[in-house]
């Protein structure tokens, strides 16, 4: 009986410091990918132990609204249940996913070898008069629930016997370990679309719901392309950053154009 009763009392604690989170989370209008703070520093400032913090993080973390990642680099930080990914990333989905305490797996639907198309040959720089690609397609999973649809063609002459290897593994860590080709630059393309009925059912997704359309060529160290995919993102699922330098102002350039102007016209003698 006391037993229970000290459950009752613990599962209610528990419930109370989740809703001073929340509130914490909710007044400093804190965003995903920012940190709450060290689990020392947030139970000082709530007042709780350790103990009881971690048992409310758990709950947060369990509904997606915080992640607790390990690591210099690491300590709680908030969520709101999407993967992140950067736009022209040479890293694997599942290594991201690792990163931020989320689990992405594959299904193979389809894996052929093909005749390239037009196109492949053109983006790909395929040598040889009949070249052929393997043509893949995987759904991508994150947490058991659908998340893309990655369609890949590949080079065969580069890849040879790859469709006889595990493709539910990270395509990139094959290509370096099985290949000794490692991925250096890779150019993207988004676009907002929406799927057709197959793609749907496969997404298990409504007709007319938003995905995010990538369309992807990966670069080794020489320049080579070795890659080509298209992968449809179901949109509420997934966050696309980007990060740069700065920007240059408008104002500025013609400025500069100005400058440039002036000092390439006449010059006064002396």
């Amino acid at each position: 009986m006391a037993d229970h009763i000290d459950t009752d009392r613990t599962a209610t604690a528990a419930n109370g410091l989740v809703h001073l989170i929340r509130v914490l989370i909710r007044e400093q209008e804190l965003q995903p990918g920012e940190r709450l703070g060290s689990e020392r520093a947030l139970a000082k400032s709530l007042g709780v132990s350790r103990s009881d913090l971690r048992t409310a993080l758990a709950v947060l973390e369990s509904s997606h609204e915080v992640i607790r990642k390990i690591g210099r680099a690491g300590g709680t930080v908030v969520s709101d249940g999407r993967l992140e990914r950067n736009i022209n990333t040479v890293e694997s989905l599942p290594t991201i996913a690792r990163r931020q305490g989320m689990r992405v797996s594959s299904k193979v639907l389809q894996a052929v070898i093909a005749p390239a198309s037009p196109s492949d040959v053109r983006l790909l720089r395929l040598p040889g008069e009949h070249p052929m690609i393997y043509d893949i397609i995987r759904l991508r999973y994150i947490e058991d629930r659908p998340l893309s649809l990655e369609k890949t063609h590949l080079p065969a002459y580069l890849f040879p016997q790859f469709l006889t290897r595990d493709l539910t593994a990270p395509f990139y860590t094959m290509f370096e370990r099985e290949y000794g080709i490692r991925p250096c630059t890779v150019d993207e393309m988004l676009e907002s679309v929406v799927g057709d009925e197959h793609e749907n059912e496969l997404l298990d997704i409504d007709p007319g719901t938003p995905l995010m359309r990538i369309h992807r060529i990966a670069y080794a160290a020489d320049g080579c392309p070795f890659e080509r995919a298209i992968d449809m993102y179901i949109a509420d699922r997934m966050r696309f950053t980007m990060h740069h330098s700065g920007y240059v102002r408008l104002s500025a350039t013609r400025d500069d154009a100005r400058n440039v102007t002036r000092s390439d016209g006449p010059r006064p003698n002396g």
